[in-house]
């Protein structure tokens, strides 16, 4: 089963199309033109980062400003070779977020982020991945709706991890797989 879109967020192209048309005279920019992005080792895992810039006018006091990470190299098909370009469209993202110029809708990480991070826990380093039951497809689906309001309510992964465990859940969001439970976790995070 591949990918299917989460209708509860807005993706990035849609929301530099809506920045466009809110400011046209905007830009997304580098948050530092001298250093566009960087690459650092956090605890021996390489990573890209990029923080970007969501002017509204050419003279914009406070612009927006989000970040992004990726792993380097992306451990998926959606990743792997792409890591710049999918940090730099993940910070122009936030920034647009930032600048109060679109919303995300159900919390700050994007769909495609969330996609992304799951494909990574889910595909091991030496075999292939195996095709997905359709349960495990919404599993995926209830722990990004999760994640996603568990950001916007400024949860912690503690906190989540209880969320499990008051749900009947035996382990922490990324090994639980019972549906009931899941929705039972969704259901205890007070909407946004």
């Amino acid at each position: 089963m591949g990918y299917q879109k989460n209708d509860d967020y807005i993706e990035v192209p849609e929301r530099i199309a809506e920045f466009r048309t809110k400011y046209p005279e905007g830009s997304l920019q580098p948050w530092d033109k001298a250093k566009p992005y960087e690459v650092v080792d956090l605890g021996g895992v390489v990573h890209i980062i990029v923080v970007a810039a969501a002017y509204r006018s050419p003279d914009d006091p406070l612009p927006g400003v989000g970040m992004a990470q990726e792993v380097v190299p992306g451990k998926t098909p959606y990743t792997k070779g792409s890591e710049l370009m999918n940090a730099e469209t993940s910070a122009w993202g936030r920034a647009i977020v930032a600048a109060l110029a679109a919303d995300t809708k159900r919390g700050i990480a994007s769909a495609e982020e969330v996609r992304n991070r799951q494909a990574e826990r889910d595909v091991p380093d030496s075999k292939p991945a195996a095709q997905p039951k359709p349960e495990d497809a919404e599993a995926a689906d209830l722990r990004a709706k999760i994640i996603a309001a568990a950001q916007a309510a400024q949860f912690t992964p503690a906190q989540v991890t209880g969320l499990v465990g008051e749900a009947g859940g035996k382990g922490g969001l990324n090994t639980e797989t019972d549906l009931a439970v899941l929705r039972a976790v969704l259901a205890l995070i007070p909407p946004f």
